[in-house]
């Protein structure tokens, strides 16, 4: 019995010791917070960042656009997107901005992420994020009928600006050499 009852008060010492820590994590907590409104005195318009997102898929290529009011600057993985890699594709990732007028573009700054896939793919990736992003900006930020203009006229140059491809390589099966070929056989 004596065993037991040292369990219960090791039991109950730990308890009472999480019980303490909890409080103290709460007083921290409490002190933090208000150390961070008691710091933050910039005006309410600049304490909300501008900013609109826009993830897309192309294949096994992601690439997700930040936009955010600026000065017309565009990045692709911290680099300016006049440093495209390839050259041949390079005009790719110009359409969104030449379809709409760099005029569109010039008060708003815009980071992509590209990762996976291989060159081609990158880029349509991309191209997609860039056209989505600003659409979703001018629909947040600006107004609905300058969105609804931006949409028209990517959807009329190239639907696939907006609207994800959504083929998708089909898997092997067996019985065959790929997904639908199928090993020769012999009748005789």
């Amino acid at each position: 019995m004596s065993s037991d009852s040292k369990s219960v008060q090791c039991y109950g010492r730990k308890a009472s010791l999480f019980w303490q820590r909890k409080d103290e994590r709460q007083e921290r907590q409490e002190q933090f917070e208000g150390s961070l409104k008691a710091r933050d005195t910039r005006p309410h318009d600049t304490l909300e960042q501008h900013s609109a997102a826009a993830p897309f898929w192309t294949k096994t290529a992601t690439a997700v656009a930040h936009c955010k009011a600026g000065k017309g600057l565009i990045r692709l993985n911290g680099s300016p997107i006049e440093l495209v890699e390839p050259d041949v594709l390079k005009f790719k990732v110009y359409e969104p901005i030449l379809r709409v007028g760099s005029d569109k573009f010039a008060n708003v700054d815009i980071r992509i992420r590209v990762k996976g896939g291989g060159h081609t793919s990158q880029i349509y990736a991309v191209r997609q994020a860039l056209a989505k992003a600003i659409v979703a900006y001018y629909q947040k930020y600006v107004d609905e009928a300058s969105k609804n203009e931006l949409k028209q006229i990517f959807l009329q140059y190239d639907r696939t600006l907006l609207v994800a491809d959504p083929r998708r390589c089909e898997p092997k099966k067996f019985g065959g050499a790929g997904a639908r070929a199928r090993y020769q056989k012999s009748y005789r």
